[in-house]
């Protein structure tokens, strides 16, 4: 009987173990990959094309070879192998590339030495010590800034001020300009009636 008659069904996304580990003719056959697997080998593409090939990320992060291995805490010949055989390193070694990129991202003191050293913990409060000077800094410069913004605050009620004084002058200068032509409008209409009289 075979498989389906009895009613077992394999799912396609499901692995076949029934033929897992046999061995015909002396040769492994090929196993089958699961869903999972596809979907981890997948992510590992994108995060390739994001990142690059893992040389040119190392060379990003300015370590050696075995550096870059005491950084992920594997063997230096693991490493090796990976770069010959084209990138091929497994799924959480990808993942934990893509997670310190984000980390060097987000805190910059954050050195491939704190994850290291024997004692992460003089590390963590040297680069706490950096991040606390560096917001000290940021708060000096938002002063700074702030007594020039209210020094810009002051200059534009300068300003203000005297264009509302230079309009009330324009209005009094309008005034007397209408007030002076129509004198002389009347000195001229009386000239007139004079010289025609």
């Amino acid at each position: 009987m075979d498989m389906e008659t009895q009613g077992l069904v394999l799912d396609p996304h499901e692995k076949d173990v029934s033929n897992e580990g046999s061995i015909e003719g002396g040769e492994d056959t090929p196993r089958s990959k699961t869903s999972l697997r596809m979907h981890y080998e997948a992510q590992v593409s994108v995060l390739r094309r994001q990142m690059g090939d893992l040389e040119s990320i190392r060379l990003g992060l300015g370590l050696s070879q075995r550096k870059m291995s005491q950084l992920l805490m594997v063997d230096p010949s693991s490493w090796t192998r990976w770069t010959k055989q084209g990138d091929e390193a497994p799924p959480h070694v990808w993942r934990a590339l893509q997670w310190y990129s984000i980390l060097n991202e987000k805190i910059p003191g954050l050195t491939p030495q704190y994850f290291m050293n024997q004692s992460p913990q003089v590390l963590h409060q040297k680069a706490l010590q950096e991040l606390v000077s560096e917001k000290a800094e940021r708060q000096a410069e938002m002063s700074v800034l702030s007594r020039k913004l209210d020094g810009f605050s002051v200059e534009k009620q300068a300003l203000n001020a005297e264009v509302a004084k230079l309009k009330k002058d324009l209005k009094f200068h309008r005034k007397i300009s209408i007030f002076i032509l129509s004198i002389s409008l009347v000195w001229a209409a009386v000239f007139l009636v004079w010289k025609f009289i």
